[in-house]
């Protein structure tokens, strides 16, 4: 299963589809940042800093690829970071597709950051998205925390934890907000319809419904992006140092999707961390740890 599938699973959210990671991984080494705030009641509440200095691209045979930043080179399990995975680096960069068609390069444009289209929490039906975003990411304090559930996952839309969210149907559930303080900067107020519906475009500011207050009256709060100035062409032999070099800045709000009323009606789940940064680091194969046959 990939860094992805492995995640999710561990977070209780069902998976449809999960992409088959190729060995060969870049060394680690590269520049960045990634720091904002957390409100995890039972782990961290206030501003973070990641420090990530360890930072690595998987490539697949598929045209996914894998992107991992994290605070050293250990295991995922002992470590915090960042994992973003890109559906198909060839549309990102705009390489011709398979038949030679030519497409157009989203290089230098800010890009939404969902969740995968078939990845969703127990319960929630899957709802088709005319335009699905083609870049996902996990953030994992497996450091900070050290707890089962640790991860939580960048979103189109979340809600101020110091709401109180109304479920519909004869009760209502309150969000756990920690210490009553709010930690999560407010973002644009994203407009449409109940949570579920409507549609993630890949590109930030051309959304069509999604998000709202799901009938609440709690406004939403944020939409995760990312901009690649350039991307590594996922080639694991690339001689072109351009072509290897991997350079991105993103701004998540992040969330925990199970965190949300049955059957996924009513608002989007509350915001649980808001990050930002960047990542620039070039490929470089590494090693596998023992050989295969």
């Amino acid at each position: 299963m990939s860094g992805w599938g492995s995640m999710a699973a561990r977070a209780g959210l069902v998976v449809v589809s999960a992409a088959v990671l190729a060995p060969a991984c870049s060394l680690g080494s590269g520049t960045g940042s990634c720091s904002g705030t957390l409100n995890l009641p039972d782990c961290w509440q206030g501003p973070y800093d990641m420090h990530p200095d360890f930072f690595a691209a998987v490539p697949s045979s598929n045209g996914s690829m894998q992107i991992r930043i994290q605070h050293g080179g250990d295991n995922e399990t002992f470590s915090d970071g960042l994992m973003i995975l890109i559906d198909d680096v060839g549309e990102v960069r705009g390489d011709p597709t398979s038949s030679g068609a030519s497409r157009p390069s989203l290089l230098g444009r800010s890009l939404v950051v969902t969740l995968p289209p078939g990845v969703t929490p127990p319960g929630v039906p899957i709802t088709p998205r005319p335009t699905p975003a083609i870049v996902h990411a996990t953030l994992y304090l497996d450091a900070t925390c050290r707890t089962q559930n640790d991860a939580l996952y960048a979103v189109d839309s979340c809600t101020n934890t110091m709401a109180t969210l109304s479920c519909p149907g004869p009760s209502a559930t309150a969000v756990d907000g920690g210490d009553g303080s709010s930690l999560i900067e407010a973002g644009p107020v994203t407009e449409g319809g109940a949570a579920g519906e409507g549609g993630s475009s890949m590109e930030a500011g051309a959304q069509e419904g999604g998000g709202g207050d799901g009938g609440s009256g709690v406004p939403a709060v944020g939409q995760s992006t990312i901009v690649f100035n350039n991307l590594f062409n996922g080639n694991p032999n690339e001689s072109d140092a351009s072509k290897r070099l991997t350079d991105a800045t993103f701004d998540f709000y992040l969330a925990d999707p199970r965190e949300i009323c049955s059957g996924g009606l009513g608002p989007p789940p509350p915001c649980r961390a808001h990050l930002s940064g960047n990542f620039r680091f070039y490929f470089e194969r590494g090693r596998p740890a023992q050989p295969f046959p």
